[in-house]
């Protein structure tokens, strides 16, 4: 065999040996369980969701929302919007939360990576702002990178005594919200003796839905999105 086919022949070996370690290093970052993605049916960046992706500027987001999350306060039975402003490197969220017969609306800043709030809010504004952030914001601590959007992908672990639980993309399924259908993702734990789960839409920069539990199978909170539109 000539040098320069033993050339190619090993420039080919090494190129296809590279290929099923790229292969390999994104099916163990993605965490992936179960059936779903593997070693030959890799997922791809089109596969992955960021908290925040696709919010344009004036989006509004309205949900109902039954949160006892975030210790300052609850909110049962509520209708909160969020309406999304550009400002720099940061979202100017305008909250409006209908609780009861009272009507809340509060200016806040949040970083549009990751949407942490930036700048400090009274006192009296967290007392309505936690619970949002203890609910419907929550998914920021299980998606504090792009997370893969595939059924299997491991998305986090939880930490019970001696066992460790999964949070994973465990299905897909459908919603309608409004005149809309969605496909989506379910993000699903057990806690307790009940299943917490998250359904999530590749094109929406937060989830559609949720119905999470405490240790005590006390629901933590619940909310699910009513609308999506434009100002």
């Amino acid at each position: 065999m000539s040098p320069k086919k033993i050339i190619f022949l090993a420039s080919g070996i090494f190129g296809a040996v590279g290929i099923l370690v790229s292969v390999v290093i994104i099916a163990i970052n993605g965490g992936f369980s179960g059936d779903g993605p593997s070693i030959l049916n890799p997922p791809t960046s089109e596969d992955q969701w960021s908290i925040g992706s696709n919010i344009v500027d004036g989006m509004n987001l309205t949900y109902s929302l039954t949160s006892s999350a975030g210790g300052l306060s609850n909110l049962r039975d509520s209708i909160v919007s969020m309406e999304f402003h550009s400002l720099g490197d940061n979202w100017n969220i305008n909250f409006k939360i209908k609780n009861g017969s009272s009507i809340k609306e509060i200016g806040a800043n949040f970083s549009k990576k990751q949407l942490l709030m930036t700048d400090p809010i009274t006192e009296e504004n967290k007392k309505f702002i936690q619970p949002i952030e203890g609910s419907i914001l929550a998914i920021r601590d299980l998606a504090r990178e792009p997370k893969y959007l595939v059924v299997g992908a491991v998305w986090d672990k939880i930490f019970t005594g001696s066992s460790t639980i999964d949070v994973k993309i465990a299905s897909t399924d459908t919603i309608s919200v409004s005149k809309d259908i969605y496909k989506v993702y379910t993000l699903e734990y057990p806690v307790g003796n009940s299943l917490s789960k998250i359904y999530l839409n590749k094109d929406l920069p937060l989830p559609i839905k949720a119905e999470v539990f405490d240790e005590n199978d006390k629901i933590s909170y619940e909310y699910e999105l009513q609308s999506v539109e434009m100002r």
